[in-house]
């Protein structure tokens, strides 16, 4: 290589790493705040111990204490945006495809699944979204807050009194299960429920 090429590269260096950190800071001022961490890991270590501690919710409320309700974060490989309160939860769930694309990380994906509510999309998501929403409705949730306040009832009347040990895991269980099949199927209590119930 020729002296004046050499030159002239030393020269161009300066100039494409100041391009460089410019268009870098361009991106990041578009980025919601938070730091992405060290690459491929980022948060994901520590969002795990805090969930095995059972203060994930604690780990929520710091980072929005520090960043607030919108910030950026690297979770399982994958930089990620994190949302809380009323308003996010609002515009996820009335977003259509146009302007919010559902893409959950790889990872994530495989644990639950290519069709839940985040990655259908277009008419799909739109079904399944008006589906949750009129569900969800205050007047309905009191309806099957009186019904799931019968079934809890039942479900202490019969399993948990006048005894002097029991086993939570199982019985919780049961009452979930008889929950959603009272709430969601209309399935009542009976021979053809405890059939169910041994492959919940």
């Amino acid at each position: 290589m020729s002296p004046a090429i050499f030159i002239t590269f030393l020269l161009f260096i300066p100039v494409i790493f100041i391009f460089f950190i410019k268009g870098s800071r361009k991106t990041a001022s578009r980025l919601p705040p938070g730091s992405l961490g060290v690459p491929m890991v980022g948060q994901s270590f520590s969002l795990l111990y805090a969930m095995k501690k059972n203060t994930a919710e604690k780990w929520i409320q710091e980072r929005i204490r520090k960043y607030g309700p919108v910030s950026k974060l690297t979770l399982f490989g994958t930089p990620t945006v994190m949302i809380h309160g009323q308003a996010a939860n609002k515009f996820l769930f009335t977003s259509d495809c146009n302007t919010l694309g559902n893409r959950q990380p790889a990872s994530i994906m495989r644990i639950l699944g290519s069709r839940t509510l985040f990655e259908l999309s277009s008419d799909d998501h739109k079904r399944v979204r008006g589906a949750l929403v009129s569900f969800l409705k205050p007047e309905v949730l009191k309806q099957y807050v009186g019904k799931m306040d019968l079934q809890v009832r039942m479900h202490l009347e019969s399993h948990w009194q006048g005894k002097e040990k029991i086993t939570v895991l199982p019985l919780m269980k049961t009452l979930t299960f008889t929950i959603v099949c009272s709430l969601l199927f209309g399935l009542d209590a009976g021979e053809r429920r405890d059939k169910f119930v041994e492959h919940f």
